[in-house]
Formats: structure tokens, C-alpha cells, sequence
């Protein structure tokens, strides 16, 4: 098993980058750059957008940006269906299982449930940032099949060696290090040879990666789960399982444990982008940082599931806790994200995703030219 997961991930690992590589953008359709109103004040200024993201350049204006209103804008849209036909799925397919116990129909059924999870998301993300301008949907497709490539070829091996050397607890201990490592691989590859760099772009792709890593690592489970293979993570064996207590492991794991791995990768991609954007390999620091700090918080998750052994109404509360957290992250991924809302979509997005602290450099007026004249980016002072 372990070798056929070993060779099915470098298949997938390297037909889904190569995949990427080639269908790389070579030119977002990206608004242009120039002056705009600032969409992270309430004031009549302007700020720098260089075509690819907001700058903390500012400088005097005329009016205020329109920055749209709380629980309006491009909330609904085809996203939806998605979500809705990951409903279908689950409910078909656990009826189908319960009357079958099949291990295939739970594994077939937890992939496409998870699969239309991930693209409800990514298409809500998608129409708050206008991620069509600088990507496609078959680059997310190909860096989600890459990432579920390295999520067998290396996360998986990392987790075994961590597990094998200390037990459950190392292994959760490190867990946002191998974890994480596997599914920033891509993402970072993809950015070291040049593409995806625009912070749209990166962030799209973080996401992707973080889908890919989602939906093999449930449908593996799926089998896991029904066997009842392994220990748990008190380190106990694994109590024997029904149907019943399979579905709603896989159900908690599709809406309240697979969102982690692509906000905890969103978050870390959107914040090394912006870094590596704005401030070339001076923010390398910055950047490493926002990444070690995503895999610290995403260790501290699944180093809790080993608290409260033994303590069923302490492992409950801590199981609630992780769906509080589930949107906290939400909440942390959209901050950055929403640093990239380009110019076209102030106004038209809530003020949720409108940009903020976008930092502040003030430029003088007679440096910046009027906002009907050709864009030039004002001179580092």
C-alpha cells in the first residue's frame, strides 16, 4: 500500500506540475497601473496600485473610495451549486453506504463531497478578487493534483518518519512542519521559476495547493476510518467502527477539519507573496516568518486533539473549539487576501474584502501625476 501511494504521488506530483509550469499566465490581464483612490481610507487620497497590488503609497486626492457596504456586494454567486451538490453527493452516497458498506462508496464519496467543497470555496474567493484576470481554472486544477501528489509522496512519509521516531505525539508536534512543507513544495517551486508571482495569482494557488492536499488526505481516511487501522491520537487503537460512525467522521473531517489545510496554506502563501511582491528578497524575513508561523498555529491544532485523553466531555469541547477556529482562520485568510482586491472590484465587494492597512507612504502631490494622466510609479525616497 504504502509503495503504490509512493508511485501514484510522484505520477500525480509530476504530471500535475508540469502541468502548471506549462500552462503558466504569461501576462495577467491585470487593471493597470496607477493612481486610486484608497480604498483602505475614508479619506479624499490616493494610493499606488503597480498593477499587480496595492502599495503603502499614498498622496492627496480628490474623493474618497467608494468601500462598499457590511453584508452586501458579491456575497452570492454560482459558487452556490457547488456547495449544494456536495450536499447531494454526501447524502446520496451515505445512504448508498450504509445499505452497501462498501468501503469504495464512502472513499468515492468523501472525494467528490470534498472536491465540490474545495470548488465552492475557490469560486467565492475567486469572485471577491477577480482571480479569472490572472489565472484559469485548469492551473488550480493542475496545482491541486501536484499538491495531492506531494501530500502522498512526502507528507505522508514525513508523518510516518515523525511517528515512527517519537509516536503520536512528535508527529502531532510537527505536524504543521511536514504538513505545511508538502503543500507550500508546489507553490513555492512554481514561484522560484519564475510564475505565478503576481499575489493574485499566489494566492489562488495557495489555495489550490491546500484543495489538493484536503481531498486526498480525506478520501485516504475514508479507508483508514473504515478499517479502523492505526492508533488514535491518544495513542490508543482505533474502536471498532459501524457506518455510522464513519460518515460522521468523514463529515466533520470535509466541513470542519479540511478547510485548515487550505487556510493555513492561503494564509501562509498570501503573506509570502505580499512580502516577496512589494519588497523583492528584503521581505524574504517576512515571509519565512508568516510561513513559520502558519505551520506553529496549524502544529497547536492537532497537538490539541491529544489533550483531554480519557475526558469525553473535555475532547468534545476542545472538538468545538476547532470550528471556532475553523473561521477565526477564515477571518485571518481574508485579511491578507483582500490586500489584493484590485481597483475594479472597490465598491462592488463588501467591506469585508475591501483592502485595509495597506501601510502608509506619503508622496508628495507634485510627484504623483493627475488621475487622468499616464501612470508612472513615483520614485523610492
Amino acid at each position: 500500500m504504502v509503495l503504490l501511494l509512493n508511485v501514484l504521488g510522484a505520477v500525480l506530483l509530476a504530471a500535475g506540475f508540469y502541468a502548471a509550469w506549462r500552462l503558466a499566465p504569461q501576462r495577467p490581464d491585470a487593471p493597470p497601473a496607477r493612481w486610486y483612490p484608497d480604498p483602505a481610507s475614508k479619506a479624499a487620497r490616493r494610493r499606488f496600485w503597480d498593477g499587480e497590488a496595492w502599495t503603502a503609497r499614498v498622496t492627496a486626492g480628490t474623493e474618497a473610495a467608494n468601500r462598499g457596504h457590511h453584508f452586501r456586494g458579491r456575497f452570492w454567486g454560482r459558487w452556490v451549486w457547488p456547495l449544494v451538490g456536495a450536499g447531494v453527493v454526501l447524502l446520496a452516497g451515505t445512504t448508498l453506504y450504509r445499505s452497501t458498506e462498501n468501503v469504495h462508496v464512502i472513499a468515492v464519496t468523501s472525494f467528490l463531497a470534498m472536491a465540490l467543497v474545495c470548488w465552492a470555496f475557490y469560486g467565492f474567493v475567486a469572485r471577491q478578487l477577480a482571480l479569472p484576470e490572472v489565472i484559469g481554472l485548469g492551473q488550480i486544477v493542475a496545482v491541486a493534483v501536484a499538491s495531492a501528489g506531494a501530500t502522498f509522496l512526502v507528507g505522508l512519509n514525513l508523518n510516518d518518519l515523525t511517528g515512527s521516531i517519537g509516536g503520536i505525539s512528535l508527529a502531532t508536534a510537527l505536524v504543521g512542519l511536514t504538513e505545511e512543507t508538502s503543500k507550500l513544495l508546489v507553490p513555492i517551486a512554481l514561484f522560484l521559476l519564475g510564475t505565478y508571482r503576481n499575489p493574485r495569482a499566489g494566492v489562488a494557488i495557495g489555495l489550490a495547493s491546500g484543495f489538493g492536499f484536503a481531498i486526498a488526505e480525506t478520501t485516504l481516511y475514508a479507508y483508514q476510518t473504515a478499517a479502523a487501522s492505526g492508533p488514535d491520537f491518544c495513542g490508543g487503537d482505533t474502536p471498532a467502527v459501524t457506518t455510522g460512525t464513519v460518515i460522521a467522521a468523514q463529515v466533520a473531517r470535509i466541513f470542519g477539519v479540511s478547510p485548515f489545510h487550505w487556510l493555513f496554506t492561503g494564509i501562509a502563501v498570501a503573506i509570502a507573496w505580499r512580502a516577496w511582491h512589494l519588497y523583492g528578497r528584503k521581505g524574504t524575513p517576512a515571509a519565512l516568518g508568516g510561513i513559520l508561523l502558519v505551520m506553529v498555529v496549524h502544529s497547536l491544532n492537532d497537538t490539541s486533539a491529544t489533550l483531554g485523553c480519557g475526558e469525553p466531555t473535555v475532547q468534545s469541547l476542545l472538538a468545538m473549539l476547532r470550528y471556532v477556529l475553523v473561521i477565526v482562520m477564515y477571518l485571518v485568510f481574508k485579511a491578507w487576501a483582500r490586500k489584493h482586491t484590485p481597483p475594479q472590484m472597490i465598491g462592488a465587494v463588501s467591506t469585508g474584502w475591501t483592502p485595509k492597512h495597506l501601510g502608509e507612504q506619503s508622496v508628495p502631490a507634485d510627484e504623483a501625476p493627475a488621475e487622468d494622466s499616464p501612470a508612472r510609479e513615483p520614485a523610492d525616497g
